[in-house]
C-alpha cells in the first residue's frame, strides 16, 4: 500500500525536516508527488532530475569512475546521489533504475531499482528493488518505495543500510 503523502509531510514538519530529491527513472514524480499535497512548500525543498549521466556529476557530483565502474543503476551510484544532495536539515531520496520497457540487461533487467536516502546525520540508506508491470507501473512502484523509504528513515524503522565513505 502506497503511503499517505500528507502523512509523510507531515511527519517531516514535526521533525523539522526538508525533503530533496535526485531522480533518474522518475524523472521528477516523487517530487510532483510530493507538491501534490497543499502545503507541501514548507517541507519540498528541490529536486533535481539528473536523467543522464553527465547530469549526475555536473549537478550532484557524483564522481565519473563510480558510473564507470558500477553504473547509474547502482547502489554505489544512488547512495553518491542521496549523499551529495543531503544538507544539514535536509534527507535527499535519490532513485536511478531501469523503467523500460527497452534498456535492460541480464545484470539489470527492466524493473531493477535502486532507491537511497541520505539523512543530514550522513547515514545513507539502500535497498534494490526489481518491479514488474509497464514502464509507468515501475516508476509508479519507484516512487512508492522511495516515499516508504523517506517515511522509515524518519521513524527509524528501516533495516536495510550501508554507511557512505
Amino acid at each position: 500500500m502506497a503511503i499517505e503523502v500528507a502523512q509523510l509531510l507531515e511527519q517531516c514538519r514535526q521533525r523539522r525536516v526538508r525533503l530533496r530529491t535526485a531522480e533518474s527513472c522518475t524523472a521528477g514524480a516523487v517530487a510532483a508527488r510530493l507538491a501534490s499535497v497543499a502545503g507541501a512548500s514548507d517541507v519540498l525543498d528541490r529536486g533535481w532530475v539528473v536523467y543522464s549521466n553527465r547530469a549526475k556529476i555536473e549537478e550532484l557530483g557524483v564522481e565519473a569512475p563510480l558510473l564507470t565502474r558500477y553504473g547509474a543503476v547502482s547502489r554505489e551510484v544512488v547512495e553518491a546521489m542521496a549523499h551529495h544532495g543531503a544538507a544539514k536539515d535536509a534527507l535527499c531520496v535519490a532513485l536511478s533504475g531501469v523503467a523500460g520497457p527497452g534498456g535492460g540487461t541480464a545484470e539489470k533487467p527492466v524493473g531493477t531499482v535502486w532507491i537511497a536516502v541520505a539523512g543530514f546525520d550522513r547515514e545513507t540508506r539502500s535497498h534494490g528493488y526489481h518491479f514488474t508491470g509497464s514502464r509507468a507501473q515501475v516508476q509508479s512502484a519507484s516512487v512508492d518505495a522511495a516515499l516508504e523509504m523517506v517515511s522509515a528513515m524518519l521513524v527509524g524503522n528501516y533495516s536495510a543500510h550501508s554507511r557512505f565513505s
